[in-house]
């Protein structure tokens, strides 16, 4: 299996009813990176599976997608919830050579959040996942009035 060189690509449809009932329930000050005088929530990244039970949730997602990549194995699961007004700056990330892609499974989105690749703007659906380049310049610009919040994880080769 190659490494992804595209930006952005359509993977499959997924069934995230029961992910995003979980997450939606989560209160958004309970996150990581929130400070309890700050009178703003900022966005926010989740890597510990322990959290809230985030690995056993996103597990049967992530079965189900991983028959899309045979022979490969997910890793650096993650939560992102980009608030509304809020912006991740563009930047490219560093991927490790056993590195192929990175899925993203959009859970709570609305209209005015975009997430671009080298200046291209990707509308990413909810009962969508796609699959992404993160080593491309990328950002994300939430303009809505509700949060962005995808479960991510990279796809590795043996």
């Amino acid at each position: 299996m190659q490494r992804f060189s595209g930006a952005v690509e359509f993977l499959a449809h997924v069934d995230v009813g029961e992910l995003r009932g979980w997450v939606a329930a989560i209160p958004f000050e309970e996150w990581p990176q929130q400070h309890p005088t700050d009178d703003q929530l900022k966005p926010a990244m989740v890597t510990d599976l322990e959290w809230h039970g985030f690995g056993a949730k996103a597990k049967p997602v992530i079965d189900g997608l991983m028959g899309h990549f045979p022979g490969a194995y997910p890793f650096q699961i993650m939560l992102s919830v980009v608030m509304p007004k809020h912006v991740i700056p563009a930047h490219k990330d560093e991927q490790p050579p056993y590195w192929l892609t990175r899925a993203h499974v959009p859970l709570i989105t609305n209209d005015d959040s975009e997430f671009l690749v080298e200046g291209i703007s990707y509308h990413l659906a909810v009962g969508n996942a796609y699959r992404v380049n993160t080593m491309r310049e990328h950002r994300v610009v939430n303009l809505g009035r509700v949060p962005r919040v995808h479960m991510m994880f990279d796809v590795g080769a043996t």
